[in-house]
């Protein structure tokens, strides 16, 4: 009786419970009836600071150790748990762990599974709880299986942490071993736990035992039976050496967290800079002396470095948001919470420091022409079917306290979760007053100048047509060919001027749409005759088409046309075929121009339909012309709802193609 309390000593909160507990209800019968190998093993259990449970018995009577405790939560299963059989205890996941059990006591291997979800019943509730954990078998004196030893980590907060690694660990610490014997028993123990672990002998530290995962922090490097310093040279003059020699003179245990030590992983490799958690517990012999040290480690290098890695890109991002002056946001659609940073409330005219959402301060911060569009674009963002969460727009602000109008460009991007809902959208604006009131100068010059053109272009027009009529019966040629290239001129000119008015009305949002009913074909039917009349180095053919009645605005798609037509004419060698298209898609009409040209780059057809944007090359150097026809044409075409595009291989060809709603 006197040994088996002896054995059955320490153990903290657990070791009293386990020595007052009345065994004798249960069908273990009294500690003094208890195998040794059953007192062994919980000697190791109770003083072990790393999570362990037992099962022992054919009724799987349950104990477990003070680390392991706080598992079990808050009015929970502790303290009922100890002395209870496994099925009565466990009724929520005996159905997951009998298996296991059974796996492992009828001879299979031992269990080791990682972050394995298996729910309990703590805090009053079903929790679900995530565990690395390994069920060994455990032998009575005679080899027959006795029970299962189970060593388990809970890893809870690295799942639900999208598998980041928590500063915290668990503390670690191995029950000093009291004999040769129990020793060799633990052996087997320690080779199948999943973190690295040695044994250290005696006063020059020899490696007494290595299990897999310690060899794995030294790969190729022979390590049991050597000293620490002969296998392992490098670790001399650092901090590490130290501890491990006051750990061996004190007995005191050391636990170390993300301990920066340079070591090669390969014998005669080049030195690296390595991070590890560790404990390191003086192992003491029959008379309480150290003569040995026990080493539970897991490295952490890369956690760390990515730890590093993301302080570092953080603070680069910071440098350059505020370097470019850029303002950000981030919406998190769970929590219902916006975040503006001091930049991003200096764009919106705010000072304060208060709380802002969405309803209250961004949607009343917009110009009131801007609101139901941005708001229509953010609703959309939210789809990702929709938008893909990519979020590129322009956009007013009117100042809460200053009253002072900005432009802004917003960019962001929307997260979903699995199932495609909006989690959170984050980004940046960054002010582009500046830029914008040049574009406004710009347009309103050329609107200007344009108009003003546009006056004495009317009346010279008119005067060469009343020239006209007046030599109709001329027979000096030079003179009715002049006048004639005069009128193809100003006609040039007359487009071009239209053009540019165009852009200036568009930019400054006065552009209209008047709508009407017409057919299309038709209308096609009567530019292409308008444009023969003047070209003649073409042939243009309408191939068959069908009879389409479409609502829109005639003139501007008529315009449309006539660009396409024209372009056709000028980026094409004379005598060429040019071929239209007009037919039903759908629910939708659909025009393509066909030419047999020089053809577009790839790397020019993304921005073809970008304002002023012109192909620079030798066949385009003598071709006149001011990059505004497509990009008008795109902005009608999306004015009507519509889509426009080009294929186009270089040396070849192009064929433009528009599509218009159908009534």
């Amino acid at each position: 009786m006197k040994a088996q309390s002896k054995l059955l000593r320490a153990g903290g909160e657990m070791g009293e419970l386990t020595r007052s507990f009345d065994w004798s209800t249960t069908t273990l019968g009294a500690v003094r009836l208890w195998p040794q190998s059953l007192l062994t093993l919980l000697n190791v259990v109770l003083n072990s600071k790393f999570p362990m449970f037992l099962w022992w018995g054919p009724e799987l009577i349950q104990f477990y150790n003070d680390a392991y405790r706080p598992s079990l939560g808050i009015e929970g299963k502790h303290p009922t748990a100890l002395g209870q059989r496994g099925e009565e205890c466990w009724p929520e996941i005996w159905a997951v762990i009998k298996p296991m059990i059974d796996q492992v006591l009828s001879g299979g291997e031992s269990i080791w599974q990682e972050d394995q979800l298996i729910p309990i019943f703590r805090n009053n509730r079903l929790e679900d709880v995530y565990w690395t954990f390994s069920y060994t078998r455990v032998d009575n004196e005679i080899g027959d299986p006795a029970g299962v030893l189970v060593i388990c980590n809970e890893t809870t907060s690295k799942v639900k942490n999208l598998n980041t690694i928590t500063e915290a660990n668990e503390k670690l610490r191995i029950a000093q071993l009291q004999a040769e014997g129990q020793r060799d028993r633990l052996n087997r123990f320690f080779m199948e736990t999943p973190v690295g672990i040695c044994i250290l002998d005696g006063v020059d530290l020899v490696f007494e035992l290595v299990n897999p995962l310690y060899q794995q922090l030294f790969p190729s490097r022979k390590l049991l039976g050597k000293a620490l310093l002969d296998a392992i040279p490098e670790i001399k003059g650092q901090p590490i050496w130290e501890i491990l020699q006051e750990v061996y003179q004190t007995g005191k245990t050391y636990e170390g967290n993300e301990l920066l030590v340079p070591l090669a992983r390969y014998e005669n490799g080049p030195i690296e800079d390595r991070y590890f958690n560790f404990i390191y517990q003086a192992r003491t012999d029959a008379q309480n002396r150290s003569d040995g040290i026990l080493v539970f480690v897991i490295e952490v290098t890369d956690t760390i470095l990515s730890k590093l890695e993301l302080v570092k890109a953080q603070d680069n991002l910071t440098m350059a948001v505020t370097a470019a002056q850029l303002g950000t946001f981030d919406l998190d659609l769970k929590k219902g919470t916006m975040d503006w940073d001091k930049r991003c409330r200096t764009l919106f005219g705010i000072s304060h420091n208060d709380r802002v959402t969405y309803e209250k301060d961004f949607l009343p911060g917009l110009h009131p022409d801007d609101i139901d569009r941005i708001d229509t674009i953010i609703k959309n963002v939210f789809v990702k079917s929709i938008s893909n969460g990519n979020y590129d727009e322009e956009y007013r602000t009117i100042g809460v306290e200053d009253h002072q109008l900005r432009w802004v460009r917003a960019m962001g991007k929307a997260y979903f979760d699995e199932q495609d809902e909006p989690l959170r959208f984050v980004g940046s604006v960054m002010d582009i007053t500046e830029r914008k009131q040049d574009e406004i100068r710009k347009n309103d010059f050329i609107g200007m100048v344009s108009h003003e053109l546009k006056t004495p272009l009317t009346s010279l027009t008119a005067l060469l047509q009343m020239l006209s009529l007046k030599l109709k019966n001329n027979s000096d040629q030079f003179v009715v060919g002049a006048i004639s290239k005069s009128n193809t001129q100003i006609k040039k000119m007359a487009n071009m001027i239209k053009g540019f008015l165009d852009i200036s009305r568009l930019e400054s949002g006065k552009i209209h749409i008047e709508k009407e009913h017409f057919h299309l074909d038709q209308l096609i039917k009567e530019i292409i005759e308008e444009i023969k009349l003047t070209v003649t180095s073409h042939s243009i053919d309408l191939m068959p088409s069908d009879a389409l009645d479409i609502y829109a605005d005639r003139d501007k798609i008529g315009s449309v046309i006539t660009n396409l037509l024209t372009n056709a004419v000028k980026y094409s060698p004379e005598g060429k075929i040019i071929r239209v298209a007009c037919s039903k898609d759908h629910n939708s009409a659909r025009v393509s121009v066909t030419d047999h040209g020089m053809g577009v780059k790839p790397d020019d057809i993304e921005k073809l339909f970008n304002r002023y944007y012109r192909i620079k090359n030798k066949q385009t150097h003598n071709i006149a012309g001011f990059g505004i026809g497509l990009y008008l044409c795109a902005e009608i075409i999306e004015r009507h709802e519509g889509e426009i595009s080009v294929e186009s291989k270089s040396g070849e060809g192009s064929t433009f193609t528009f599509t218009l709603p159908l009534i």
